[in-house]
């Protein structure tokens, strides 16, 4: 499954004040962050995501988790869409999006290198 773990990232009221919704518009269609949600406790966030390649529409969920002092990047696996390039590029979105936050934040393990910008 698609992942990027940001070390040094705690998701935070301010971290979650920053993520941004988008919409992207890439050569075969459109990308989109919509709403953002967050449990109670502040460990767990749920952004509802769009991807829309070749006319095929996908809706689902990326799920932020708090584990210590990292926080992991990856699709909520009850939405489970096709792991097309436009999702995994929404993903790595995301976690630009976190560690431009702060300085101290840092890329952990990821299978999306090849979507992630330094």
């Amino acid at each position: 499954m698609p992942h990027v773990v940001l070390e040094k990232a705690q998701l935070t009221p301010q971290l979650f004040q920053a993520l941004e919704p988008f919409a992207l518009k890439i050569d075969n269609g459109i990308l989109k962050l919509g709403d953002r949600y967050i449990n109670a406790a502040g460990t767990t966030a749920l952004i509802e995501s769009l991807a829309i390649e070749n006319c095929k529409n996908q809706s689902f969920f990326i799920q932020l988790s708090q584990k210590d002092t990292s926080l992991t990047v990856r699709l909520l696996p009850l939405t489970d869409p096709e792991k097309s390039p436009g999702v995994k590029m929404l993903m790595a979105q995301i976690a630009k999006q976190i560690k431009d936050s702060s300085a101290t934040i840092e890329y952990g393990k990821t299978n999306l290198q090849d979507y992630l910008l330094p």
